[in-house]
């Protein structure tokens, strides 16, 4: 199952490459996007909103919120 956060903070494009390539450290494959303001991670990642955010702390002010939904 995916698991899809809200992302704050994120402005513009290289905010959200960003937060994509720390998010992809932690889950291979995950994507983000500017506009909704999401981070999806791929199947069977299964992280915490607190694991990701203690890795996107080191890059800014940028949070996630969720999971908002799960998908298969």
């Amino acid at each position: 199952m995916t698991q899809v956060f809200e992302v704050s903070g994120m402005h513009c494009g290289g905010c959200a490459s960003r937060v994509e390539r720390a998010a992809a450290g932690l889950a291979p494959g995950a994507t983000v996007t500017l506009d909704p303001p999401r981070l999806t991670l791929p199947q069977g990642a299964g992280l915490a909103a607190e694991t990701i955010n203690k890795a996107l702390a080191q890059l800014g002010d940028y949070r996630v919120r969720g999971p908002l939904a799960e998908g298969g």
